[in-house]
């Protein structure tokens, strides 16, 4: 059982003799608040007994000024802060500090505003500054008032890649809740939280699992007394008491109750049937090195699966991916996209010349004509080859989409659907004329499925592409991806984005705080441009059939080869992210290819490549910030190792219920 100490609502002269009472028994502070009245501040604090003792000094008043000179006197000595806490307006604080040894001394700062992250006078900018430098935010306090807020801070170094979050830094109680319930949805936990006196909240979010805990905020000093009772009660401490107000009788508490103060070990695991432990080190240690969890690798050699792992660098409690569980595909949906639109021009249903809008024959919101007369002049080409002249992600806002069909007179609720999204695009004007330029295009990918689904007479573009391209090659792992975390199949990677960042929810009116990527925008409605998601034994398999030298059951050779060398063109062109599918395509001869395609969300990371009678598919559920930076687009680490090792003539498609090529 943890042996701790706390109190709270005491005087000056109070705190310092339990302080002191409590440091003679071999206690140490665990948390630390001042707050009331500079003239006459008031103290909660926290203190354990650890089996090792690290020395401690703590100053419990000091003036701004004597802050800074305590700070100097005791960097030369070795000693920096390790926690800290103020009271009193932004010209004129007070502040509680406690210094231990540290090598190097930790970044710490007060005094700060609110504003820029690019302004090293604020708290976001040296937010910024410290995670730049691998750092991340241990401890803070929140002074002065609503009109005029000041902060303090220290930053740690980051040692074990902990994804944080310090947004919230004046939220007021409904304010905090809300992102107290969007972080914690998305397997995050409260790290610190503290108030200033107009019980304004800042919170810091990380990923890293400490155990059970229980968070409490806008408590008064009774309730915070009863949270206490029933917390440790059940073996609970508190390992944050952190208050505000004019006096100790009118303060409000915010408060974590942990059982541990030791965070769960991650452990890195891979499940696939054949083992390489070359190829697995070099993920594991990217993995180990970035907040990436979870991440998959298939690898193929001419028709065959040679390889296909699932990974994940995570506590205990997390699930494990498989090489069939499935990640966000982002921009790899425009190959899958691409093929289908190549295998209606294998079936002569369609032709590059065909005029987008003779197909979809578009409307407005208000049921009009596009807004462009040249919107019917572009054509399947120009779709592909990103030459459309579209706004490329206007179509990505839900809202927006709202607000043109009620200024149209037709109001609708969020969240909206692909024939509303169709509309949208009908009414806005064109950035260039239709094939001068070539500029990166989701929108013309988006536009793409749509004609897919409606010459195959589906509704939803995933369902024609499942239907007609890809069950003939026995592919059932791509799909339409889900936005909500609570919509979430049980085979679907987590997503995490490396500053845990939260927005608004495109899925509903209230438009709720949710976290990156889970609502704030519909994933899945961009379908053909970057809305599907997909497992990498069924994304190799469609590696394998770019490959193959013959006719498949999704189409010819010929048709197939056509779009390859299209694309190609475009790349010996000059043109960056060339289209057809690809951001870059070469014809080696010989009826090989070079072919790659990235996708890239704040969440999540993917590529799809293949060079000659070899390719890959690599799967991050985060950004690995870790991984050597060429892993895109070739991973040579990876490959080089692969195409040095006989894997023999099996082929692993069957284990995952695709037959061979």
């Amino acid at each position: 059982m943890t042996d701790f100490t706390a109190w709270h609502g005491k005087t000056f002269s109070e705190h310092v003799a339990l302080r002191d009472a409590a440091a003679k028994q071999g206690y140490r502070f665990l948390s630390l608040s001042i707050y009331g009245q500079t003239s006459s501040p008031v103290y909660a604090a926290v203190m354990i007994k650890r089996p090792v003792i690290v020395a401690q000094r703590d100053w419990p008043l000091l003036t701004a000024s004597e802050f800074q000179q305590t700070f100097n006197a005791q960097a030369e000595e070795g000693y920096g802060p390790i926690m800290l806490s103020a009271t009193g307006s932004a010209s004129d604080p007070r502040f509680a500090v406690v210094f231990q040894p540290f090598n190097p001394i930790p970044l710490t700062r007060f005094g700060l505003g609110s504003g820029s992250a690019s302004d090293l006078t604020t708290i976001q900018g040296r937010d910024a500054e410290a995670r730049s430098q691998g750092l991340i935010l241990h401890w803070a306090a929140s002074y002065g008032d609503s009109g005029n807020p000041a902060y303090a801070a220290i930053w740690l170094p980051n040692h074990d890649v902990t994804l944080w979050n310090n947004d919230g830094l004046a939220d007021s109680d409904a304010q905090y809740q809300a992102r107290f319930d969007a972080e914690t949805s998305a397997w995050c936990r409260p790290s610190f939280v503290t108030l200033n006196g107009d019980n304004q909240y800042l919170s810091v979010f990380t990923d890293r699992e400490i155990g059970p805990w229980v968070a409490r905020h806008n408590m008064t000093p009774a309730d915070y007394q009863n949270e206490f009772n029933e917390w440790t009660g059940k073996h609970y401490f508190p390992v944050c008491v952190q208050a505000a107000g004019s006096d100790a009788a009118s303060a409000r508490f915010a408060a974590l109750f942990v059982q541990s103060e030791t965070t769960v070990p991650r452990k890195f695991q891979a499940k696939g049937p054949v083992a390489n432990a070359g190829i697995d080190g070099i993920i594991e240690k990217a993995m180990q090195n970035s907040p990436v969890k979870h991440a998959a690798l298939a690898i193929v050699h001419g028709t065959k699966l040679v390889y296909a792992r699932g990974y994940t660098n995570a506590e205990p409690n997390w699930p494990l991916a498989e090489p069939t569980t499935c990640f966000r595909m982002a921009s790899v949906s425009k190959t899958v996209t691409s093929l289908a639109i190549f295998q209606l021009i294998d079936e002569n249903k369609l032709s590059l010349g065909h005029k987008m809008q003779d197909i979809l024959k578009l409307k407005t919101p208000s049921g009009g004509a596009p807004a462009d007369s040249s919107f019917a002049d572009i054509t399947i080409r120009h779709l592909l080859e990103h030459k459309s002249g579209l706004n490329t992600d206007a179509f990505r806002n839900g809202v927006a989409v709202q607000q043109a069909f009620a200024a149209a007179g037709h109001p609708v609720s969020l969240p909206v659907d692909e024939a509303m999204t169709d509309s949208y695009v009908a009414s806005l004007h064109r950035v260039s004329a239709p094939g001068a330029t070539q500029v990166y295009n989701n929108c013309g990918y988006y536009l793409l499925s749509r004609v897919v689904a409606k010459l195959r007479n589906r509704a939803l573009p995933a369902d024609a592409f499942h239907d007609f391209l890809l069950k003939p090659v026995a592919v059932t792992r791509i799909r339409r991806a889900a936005s909500l975390i609570s919509q979430q199949p049980a085979d679907e990677a987590r997503y995490q984005s490396p500053t845990l960042s939260l927005g608004a929810s495109q899925m509903s009116d209230s438009q709720p705080l949710v976290p990156l990527e889970y609502g704030t925008e519909q994933v899945g409605l961009m379908e053909g441009g970057g809305g599907l998601t997909g497992a990498a034994t069924d994304l190799a398999r469609l590696v394998a059939v770019m490959i193959a030298q013959n006719d498949t059951a999704m189409m010819k050779r010929k048709t197939l080869a056509q779009m390859l060398t299209d694309g190609a063109a475009l790349t010996a062109a000059g043109f960056g992210r060339a289209g057809y599918g690809f951001d870059a395509l070469m014809d080696q001869g010989g009826g090989n290819f070079y072919g790659q395609k990235g996708g890239s969300l704040p969440t999540s990371n993917d590529v799809l490549e293949f060079s000659g009678q070899w390719g890959f598919v690599m799967l991050w559920g985060s950004p690995p910030t870790a991984a050597e930076p060429n892993w895109y687009p070739d991973y040579p680490s990876v490959m080089n190792i692969a195409k040095s090792t006989s894997w023999g003539a099996a082929d692993l498609f069957p284990q995952f219920g695709m037959p061979s090529l």
